[in-house]
């Protein structure tokens, strides 16, 4: 017999209200692993986040404990803007932990970018985040092992991740659908059959 603790949801949200300003998400490094603090912090400031957990099963004697723990740690994201995070950053103690991620150009002389995801990426993974993977078919993997060119886009017909959309690429001698997350990281879902699957024309 199993016991279940860790109650609080696959997804950690809150939703405001971007009005004009110019919002985007931002992957955000949290210092010392303090991930779950912040993204407590952020809802209470009503700032809309994504901490990904996945359920883990570990055996405590005799027993199973299935808790929910952050997929990556030192990592969250924030709906937001540049001012309002560096406000938080400032202001509230517990935001101090939220460093912006940054790559460097390829010119040396150019100043690092901040790293932010299209929404559309981020969508299919928080859906895809979503689905209680009881099969294990979700991995997380550095966004370096998916560099090179990306597969034909597809969708999943059936199963736990009916409707999720991604990238279909073999990995490990296995074919996948990837979520690239650019600079970030890559969710792959093990494709089961190719009677799974549909091809989808870009337009």
């Amino acid at each position: 017999m199993s016991n279940v603790v860790e109650e609080k949801p696959l997804i950690a949200s809150c939703v405001t209200d971007a009005g004009t300003r110019s919002y985007a998400w931002y992957p955000m490094y949290v210092s010392y692993s303090r991930e779950l603090v912040v993204r407590d912090a952020l809802d209470k400031e009503g700032v809309r986040n994504f901490l990904p957990m996945d359920r883990v099963t570990e055996r405590v004697g005799k027993k199973l404990v299935h808790t929910l723990q952050p997929l990556v740690h030192n990592l969250i994201f924030v709906f937001s803007d540049r001012t309002q995070l560096r406000n938080l950053k400032m202001f509230n103690r517990d935001c101090t932990h939220l460093q912006f991620m940054t790559i460097r150009p390829r010119n040396d002389e150019q100043a690092s970018v901040v790293i932010t995801i299209p929404e559309r990426q981020m969508e299919q993974f928080m859906r895809a985040m979503s689905v209680d993977d009881e099969l294990g078919q979700r991995s997380f993997l550095p966004y370096t092992d998916f560099l090179g060119r990306e597969g034909q886009r597809i969708r999943f017909l059936r199963g736990p991740f009916q409707g999720i959309e991604g990238t279909i690429k073999r990995i490990r001698s296995n074919r996948h659908l990837v979520i690239a997350l650019p600079h970030v990281g890559v969710l792959v879902i093990t494709i089961p059959s190719s009677r799974d699957i549909e091809f989808i024309e870009e337009k």
